[in-house]
């Protein structure tokens, strides 16, 4: 990527086959990682992860194939029509496309994405509950059971190319769930440093020092939710990002796969029971189910009600760059 290097996002990298084979220094540097970043590059490069990063690549000809359908088509899977939640369907430009054809030849990648996904995701709960001593019980992996109807969701994104420079198809956020799982070939995912306090920063998201993450082939980005963050009491660290153009350049159409997990709706959202967590001071705490935060942070993106303070809050975790 083409850019000074001081605007380039240096992220730590994770060897999720180190984490498979039990290794205590890879788990050390997860956590690490965790508290200090909240985002990291997962090394899916072993032989044994082929098959995901073929299936990864199998959705992004999906992808491009279902954005290409026409307008009316689209929208009649309208995502506001559908729920009142972006949990499926289609979000047109400025404002998610399934179908139900079951002859669909890139299902079974879908699938298998999924499925490695997820399976990725509960080595890297299992081993920061290990690495944090969670009692029986209260383990982070215990919240998103395998088995059990779960609220995450495989988005497919689009965004189209735009000549100004200083467009913001992305508004900053930190993410609603546990972790967060995205793939690109192309560049535009920028994440501000936590060590950047944005209390004394100008308003406008523009004029913060946003660094860039470039896309690493055989790799997935992930980054840190808020319910992780939530059920920690701040220790791992939800980071503030967005997407946008390459500083000076316009932006260029950029296809994504995010792969978001979230907690089960009835989870609810309290600082774990652990010695390796700093504890809330009594009635300094309001815990939340994870469904109820999710609604009120889909209601934030929305622009919904609620005083500026709050809002800020819910889409930021509190950094002070929505006015």
């Amino acid at each position: 990527m083409d850019v000074s290097s001081e605007k380039v996002a240096s992220l730590r990298t994770i060897s999720l086959v180190k984490l498979e084979s039990g290794s205590v220094s890879e788990r050390d540097l997860l956590l690490q990682t965790c508290t200090e970043d909240g985002f990291f590059y997962l090394d899916l490069t072993h032989p044994s992860y082929s098959a995901l990063l073929d299936n990864v690549e199998s959705v992004f000809e999906a992808s491009e194939s279902l954005f290409n359908y026409a307008p009316d088509i689209k929208n009649l899977f309208d995502v506001d029509k559908i729920s009142d939640l972006k949990v499926n369907g289609y979000k047109p430009k400025g404002r998610n496309f399934v179908t139900k054809d079951k002859s669909d030849g890139h299902l079974d990648s879908l699938r298998g994405v999924v499925r490695g996904l997820c399976s990725a995701a509960h080595l890297v709960f299992s081993s920061l509950s290990a690495s944090l001593s969670l009692p029986a019980g209260q383990h982070f992996e215990d919240f998103q059971g395998l088995p059990r109807p779960s609220p995450d969701i495989l988005r497919l994104l689009k965004y189209h190319a735009d000549t100004d420079t200083s467009c913001q198809p992305h508004v900053p956020h930190t993410d609603i769930g546990s972790l967060t799982f995205v793939f690109s070939s192309t560049p535009g995912l920028k994440v501000l440093p936590r060590c950047v306090s944005t209390k004394d920063q100008d308003q406008e998201p523009s004029s913060l020092p946003w660094q860039y993450v470039a896309p690493r082939p055989g790799h997935a980005v992930v980054n840190v939710g808020d319910c992780l963050s939530l059920l920690t009491n701040g220790l791992l660290k939800s980071a503030l990002h967005c997407v946008g153009p390459v500083e000076g350049r316009s932006m260029n159409e950029r296809y994504s796969i995010a792969y978001l997990m979230r907690p089960e709706d009835c989870a609810v959202l309290r600082t774990l029971d652990s010695p390796k967590i700093p504890q809330p001071a009594p009635g300094q705490e309001d815990p939340i189910t994870s469904g109820e935060w999710i609604r009120r942070k889909f209601e934030a993106l929305r622009g919904g009600r609620g005083d500026g303070n709050s809002i800020d809050h819910i889409l930021t975790g509190g950094r002070g760059v929505v006015s």
